[in-house]
């Protein structure tokens, strides 16, 4: 909890500092090699107030407020496309027309040379003249399970459950600022709120909200990973520290495992250097923090300083139980780790598909498809989504499908299909959901 405070009271004099904005940026994002086509979803911000990062619209439009400092850096990421960047100098501060700079920025998307296939077929598998989809989960026996809204999420955002006949069975209003769902190991839905977590029930078709105290919902339900036989399997991932250890517990007598720890090397080494390059007092208060709690003086630098930089990216290593085997990826050192129930390490495999020059480090998850028990990865191509199926034998891809609609969210793979959310360009339509068949 100490932690948490030094660094929350950290962000905040952070933030501070660039409180009173002087000029603001009013932008297009566009693709390089085709200007006419714009880019939505791109994450902008300043480095130094990444907190108040704006996204692209639907036709690549942004607007964005600069600090009081005499030079900003805005910095222009997504998925699909290389990262960018623009430096707005003390200068074209003071040339700015009715206090804003107009700017458009073009971006190269990430080149793939695998061979790859389109579907066919498109299916709509849920669309409704009412409500737009925000965020979707499949049930067990094919319903769908929605959070929609009318105008906005914020306002009257519900639950919509949904047959296979793409019509409502019933729904529910969320009582709190919905953001999105989430299912547990035990395949409990939940919807995330603002400040509040609701357990989600269907009785006889009817949906009722449980509320679950935040605290019991992040420290076991939302960190367990799966279930084998007796045994819990959960990690110790925090977004502000580049490592993560797996741990098993077996619910019979407590007894704790670590399985395996994952490490982003590179990512740490940067992160520790930042304790050289901060102010004595800085210093001086990572050494107090480091007496108070045991906790290395250069985690505390890293944690409060490099975590808000461009570089850091937080680590990932995605872990699957796939027929009595535990499953997990280091796309760090490429190896995918096999142990069976037993805690033993059974097989480690060369993951082929880690193509680290394209600079595609799984920025979007692995996703497992449990009906099938197959691993697909997901990549993007100037927009459009690569589904990589994983050969779990050899850590090879065996095939590739390229989605039919560019920009889409949420995709989810489910029984052979995967299923996104959509609407068309320049189009009035809700937000849909839809489908595409993997096999």
């Amino acid at each position: 909890m100490t932690m948490k405070i030094s660094i929350l009271a950290t962000l905040v004099f952070l933030c501070s500092a660039f409180y009173h904005a002087q000029v603001i940026v009013i932008g297009k994002v566009v693709d390089k090699n085709n200007e006419s086509v714009v880019i939505p979803d791109v994450n902008v911000f300043i480095s130094a107030n990444k907190k108040n990062e704006v996204k692209t619209d639907i036709n690549g439009k942004f607007k964005l407020e600069l600090t009081n400092a005499a030079e900003d850096t805005i910095f222009f990421e997504h998925v699909g496309f290389e990262s960018t960047y623009k430096i707005i100098s003390a200068s074209d501060k003071k040339k700015a027309k009715n206090q804003s700079i107009l700017l458009q920025i073009p971006m190269y998307y990430h080149e793939l040379s695998t061979f790859t296939f389109t579907a066919q077929k498109v299916d709509t598998v849920y669309g409704s003249p009412e409500h737009s989809v925000e965020d979707f989960l499949i049930t067990e026996d094919g319903k769908l399970l929605l959070l929609a809204y009318e105008r906005t999420l914020k306002k009257g955002a519900k639950i919509v459950l949904a047959g296979s006949d793409q019509k409502d069975i019933s729904e529910a209003t969320v009582p709190g600022d919905a953001k999105h769902l989430f299912k547990d190991y035990a395949g409990i839905p939940y919807v995330i709120c603002e400040n509040s977590v609701f357990a989600i029930e269907i009785v006889n078709d009817k949906i009722r909200f449980e509320s679950v105290k935040e605290q019991d919902f992040y420290d076991f339900y939302h960190r367990v990973i799966d279930t084998l036989g007796s045994n819990f399997y959960y990690s110790t991932f925090n977004e502000l520290y580049p490592a993560v250890s797996f741990i098993v517990t077996d619910r019979n007598d407590t007894t704790h495992h670590e399985l395996m720890e994952i490490k982003d090397d590179f990512m740490m080494e940067l992160y520790r250097a930042q304790y050289k390059y901060v102010s004595g007092r800085d210093k001086l208060w990572a050494y107090r923090q480091e007496l108070a709690t045991g906790i290395d003086k250069e985690i505390w630098i890293g944690a409060t300083s490099f975590t808000q930089d461009i570089l850091y990216k937080p680590v990932y290593a995605p872990l699957f139980i796939i027929r009595d085997t535990v499953h997990l990826f280091d796309q760090y050192k490429k190896q995918l780790y096999k142990f069976d129930s037993n805690h033993n390490l059974v097989d480690s495999l060369h993951l082929d598909f880690v193509q680290e020059s394209q600079k595609e480090k799984w920025e979007q998850p692995l996703i497992l498809d449990k009906q099938k028990e197959l691993v697909y990865g997901l990549y993007n191509k100037g927009g459009y989504y690569y589904i990589k199926s994983v050969d779990c034998q050899d850590g090879k891809i065996d095939r590739e499908l390229k989605l039919s609609n560019r920009f889409v969210e949420r995709i989810k793979i489910f029984n052979g299909k995967v299923y996104y959310i959509y609407r068309p360009y320049e189009s009035l339509q809700k937000i849909f959901i839809y489908s595409e068949d993997l096999e």
